[in-house]
């Protein structure tokens, strides 16, 4: 079985255990989750904008996530799909400014808001393992942003975001997949160079 195939199939179980998850999830996991998203920030003393996303179906909820960084200093955004195959552009956001849909069932920010370079990335994930790699929903976005931001030699902070219950053995990769910094759940904070590895 390819890597590619692999990983399908590990987004369907992943996507049925999010399911399960989900079902018996607190209703209070995106304010969990929140609080220990600012705690994690606020350890960075040079870190000043942070690009978060808007939940898709079943995802954490990260409104509470993206208002709490605002409440407490942090320039917000969102990533922008400006062209597929390509890294994400990022937009300046609050909650309550305009979004226009885009491609894959995302909302971001109108064109007229202020592109921004983030110092942090918000990122979403089916699945992840204690080794910081993430399975994501395939298109390569986060990956392709990541790996361009260091060849250019742009300092950003990755951090995975899920449910706890997410984390598995082992996520495929290979050298196009890039690593978290860190994983915050609703639980706890983790922080990959800590984790064992």
């Amino acid at each position: 079985m390819s890597l590619a195939e692999n990983k399908q199939l590990l987004r369907r179980t992943a996507l049925k255990k999010r399911n399960e998850i989900v079902s018996k999830a607190s209703s209070e996991s995106g304010d969990l989750l929140a609080g220990y998203i600012v705690q994690l920030v606020k350890t960075f003393p040079k870190a000043y904008t942070v690009s978060g996303y808007l939940s898709i179906g079943n995802e954490i909820e990260t409104l509470p996530s993206l208002n709490a960084l605002a409440d407490a200093g942090y320039q917000t955004c969102l990533p922008v799909v400006l062209e597929m195959e390509c890294p994400l552009g990022f937009r300046a956001w609050t909650d309550g400014d305009l979004l226009e849909r885009g491609p894959l069932k995302t909302r971001h920010p109108i064109s007229d808001a202020p592109d921004i370079i983030p110092d942090i990335l918000l990122v979403p994930l089916l699945a992840y393992d204690l080794r910081g790699y993430r399975l994501g929903w395939g298109g390569g976005f986060y990956d392709r942003t990541l790996g361009a931001y260091q060849t250019e030699g742009r300092p950003v902070i990755a951090i995975g975001i899920g449910y706890d219950n997410q984390k598995i053995d082992q996520v495929p990769s290979d050298a196009f997949d890039m690593v978290m910094d860190w994983i915050v759940t609703e639980k706890k904070i983790i922080e990959i160079t800590k984790a064992g590895f």
